[in-house]
């Protein structure tokens, strides 16, 4: 007679019910273990392939950490079959002591073997690479940031969001890219912490003379602008290493920017030559 509350088992009981019910478990965390391990045996080779499909270029130094931009993003879409559907966006205002501001938002629905996620991109009228005077070291007025850089910065987001998720490519190291070729020191560089040295008049012309080169040679496509400034910025010093570009004019001054511009102009002078188009640069001083 059982006492009460006492659960009876239906088969044999004792021992040998007990050490049924441990050994399928047993052989279930082996089986669990396996899995985990293949598992992490695929996403290194996942990441190997993703990471030498990508170029320096395709990768920002964002202030001490390695950060995959959206065309790195885009190159890895079609190579692993990711697919992006259902993207939507909004806008939201905010104001506080600082004044007006407001958030682009995408979301969108990312694909891959079977499986899907919904990944967020978001950036914000204050976001530092488009708002930031580091002259002055304060925000720039809301009518002098570029709306539309806003949306397309917060959609690339959106794009590198998913995919990285997707591939099992975050939070990666530098240490991690270097073995698979992507060396830090030739990656552009974006710290916001550095003042930068205060440019003359005659350098601030220069500045948005290359800006406006760049822009009208990659047909006003930003990231192309930069990417195209990266490379004409970039050079080999006197010892031997190797400078990478920089992505925004406004630290270029002195003889650096003297070059840059001169390489500019240049660049410059061929596409309006290959293209047959009329200069919109330097019109005005001619």
């Amino acid at each position: 007679m059982s006492k009460e509350g006492e659960i009876i088992s239906a088969g044999q009981g004792g021992a040998e019910s007990k050490e049924r019910d441990v050994l399928p478990l047993e052989e279930n965390i082996g089986v669990i273990v396996a899995r985990a391990d293949k598992q992490v045996e695929i996403l290194q080779k996942i990441l190997g392939i993703a990471v030498k499909r990508t170029t320096h270029y395709d990768w920002t130094d964002m202030q001490g950490k390695p950060y995959l931009t959206s065309s790195g993003a885009e190159k890895l879409m079609p190579l692993f079959g990711v697919s992006l559907s259902d993207t939507s966006y909004e806008k939201t205002f905010s104001q506080d002591d600082k004044g007006h501001s407001y958030i682009y938002q995408y979301k969108g629905k990312f694909s891959w073997q079977g499986g899907s996620i919904e990944a967020i991109g978001a950036c914000s009228s204050r976001d530092k690479f488009f708002a930031w005077d580091s002259r002055e070291q304060t925000y720039k007025a809301l009518s002098d940031v570029d709306e539309t850089n806003i949306m397309k910065a917060a959609y690339s987001n959106m794009v590198v969001n998913g995919v990285t998720r997707l591939l099992g490519v975050r939070s990666l190291t530098w240490d991690q890219l270097k073995e698979f070729g992507i060396d830090q020191s030739k990656v552009a560089r974006v710290d916001y912490g550095h003042k930068t040295k205060q440019a003359s008049p005659e350098e601030k012309r220069k500045q948005e003379e290359i800006s406006s080169m760049c822009m009208l040679m990659t047909e006003k496509n930003r990231e192309k602008a930069v990417a195209y400034l990266r490379e004409l910025s970039k050079f080999t010093a006197k010892d031997k290493t190797k400078v990478p570009g920089v992505t925004s004019t406004k630290v270029l001054t002195g003889t650096r920017l003297d070059i840059v511009h001169h390489k500019t102009k240049e660049e410059y002078q061929k596409y309006l030559k290959l293209h047959n188009l009329v200069d919109e640069v330097f019109k005005e001083a001619k």
